[in-house]
């Protein structure tokens, strides 16, 4: 009986997509059948496939994106599904789904261009709208909607071994302790001698604008090569805040409100760890929506590791580049957020413009990496920011520095869980692309991706 959809996609480029989508035609009450949900391990690949299309299987979703569109296995389905279809004289057999902004419609097979798309490019949510308009005007057989059974096969299927367990953990964070602050914060009162359009990014030390002074814990004196007007200034004129009576909310004036006081401190700190990242550390930056985020370009580590640990490896054509950006927190006390990112090359100095192939990338490499691999890499350039040390410091005047730990804080769970055994989402992708007409090799990470 013709009562199944079957989905076609690149393995495991367009796996998320497919995921999501067969699990919520299941729900829906569809029959459905993809190899990432009903393909066992040691079964006979290219037989169930063919066997599905030919004998089982209504209409044929092909996920048309720049992966499938190109890959060997995901053409034989839909060589397959074109004979299907001039056998049921069903003109609409084949349905394709278009998610892929950068596929040109001048690149798409020559099978299937001359087909209506439903398009998934710009919502997920609208094309799955449409699709459904579609499979109800062709009477496409189903049960009343289950939610509970697209649940199960998720539970079955993808949450098998990642079960939540009661034992006590030791979790490392990724607040980094600022141990030590400048003495004061201070407020030179520069007035006039700041130039009106004088862009205090230009200075050596980090610094502010408040009224007409500049908000710095640097002294008066360490901008006088920027600033020649400053030369004959008296420090007797500068405002001083004892740092430590502003962390401890003890500092509140008509000059200036102790929450302001505090919000300088931070804003002060964020900027001295960029301009570290910058001009002492030579990483490259890359803009983010409210902060600047730094990494390793190729060849800049030696064999692009820290202690070990890859810093920078390869996705098929493309290099990775792990990276990490700052926040500063005052509340419960004082500690620097160090996030992790990743990011994406072709030649290994020049980042991809396009966000999209970046966030697709990301997730796609991120998903292989536990908690164990993004602390590993996170530690370590801690490590490379310390030179070794046990802290790191930021330079925020000729005099003045603020020191941070190289160790992360720790914290105690009540709750850990069974971590997957090694390669396990390896296996799952080896199994997916387990076929007679392409090997893991040339669809999956390139060998020399290494992941500690």
């Amino acid at each position: 009986m013709r009562n199944k959809i079957f989905i076609s996609h690149a393995t495991p480029d367009d796996n998320d997509f497919t995921k999501w989508l067969a699990l919520k035609l299941i729900g829906l009450g569809y029959e459905v059948w993809c190899d990432i949900l009903f393909l066992d391990k040691g079964a006979d690949f290219w037989s169930n496939i063919e066997k599905e299309i030919r004998e089982n299987t209504c209409k044929f979703l092909i996920v048309s994106s720049s992966y499938s569109n190109q890959r060997e296995g995901v053409l034989k389905e839909l060589a397959v599904a074109a004979k299907v279809k001039k056998q049921l004289r069903d003109k609409t057999f084949i349905i394709p789904l278009a998610i892929d902004e950068n596929l040109s419609y001048d690149d798409i097979n020559i099978d299937i261009v001359r087909l209506n798309a439903i398009d998934f490019k710009k919502s997920w949510a609208n094309g799955l709208r449409d699709l459904l308009e579609t499979l109800e005007k062709q009477s496409i057989p189903k049960y009343s909607p289950d939610p509970t059974r697209s649940n199960k096969l998720y539970q079955q299927i993808f949450l098998f071994d990642k079960g939540v367990i009661e034992k006590e953990e030791v979790y490392d964070s990724n607040w980094f302790s600022i141990t030590s602050f400048p003495n004061e914060l201070r407020f030179h009162n520069f007035d006039w001698r700041l130039p009106k359009r004088f862009d205090v990014r230009d200075l050596p030390f980090p610094a502010i604008r408040f009224k007409n002074y500049l908000c710095t814990f640097a002294w008066e004196y360490d901008f006088m090569e920027q600033l020649p007007k400053t030369a004959a200034y008296s420090g007797s004129d500068s405002i001083r805040i004892p740092t430590q009576d502003v962390l401890f909310g003890n500092y509140d004036t008509d000059f200036i409100r102790n929450f302001e006081c505090q919000r300088l401190i931070v804003q002060l700190t964020n900027k001295a760890f960029e301009l570290q990242m910058l001009q002492n550390k030579g990483l490259r930056e890359y803009e983010m929506s409210n902060k600047l985020a730094f990494w390793f370009e190729k060849g800049k580590l030696e064999k692009d590791k820290i202690n070990g640990t890859l810093m920078v490896g390869k996705q098929k054509e493309k290099n990775w580049h792990f990276g990490i950006s700052g926040a500063t927190k005052l509340y419960p006390f004082p500690v620097l957020m160090v996030s992790s990112h990743i990011f994406f090359t072709k030649d290994g100095k020049s980042l991809i413009e396009s966000k999209s192939i970046q966030h697709s990338s990301r997730r796609r490499q991120g998903k292989n990496w536990w908690n164990d691999t993004w602390r590993s890499k996170l530690l370590s350039f801690a490590n490379y920011l310390s030179e070794g040390n046990d802290t790191f410091y930021l330079e925020v005047g000729s005099e003045e520095k603020i020191l941070i730990s190289n160790q992360p804080l720790q914290f105690k769970g009540k709750f850990s869980y069974i971590i997957p055994e090694n390669g396990t989402m390896q296996e799952e992708a080896d199994l997916e692309n387990f076929n007679e007409f392409e090997n893991f090799d040339e669809d999956g990470y390139e060998e020399n991706t290494e992941l500690e």
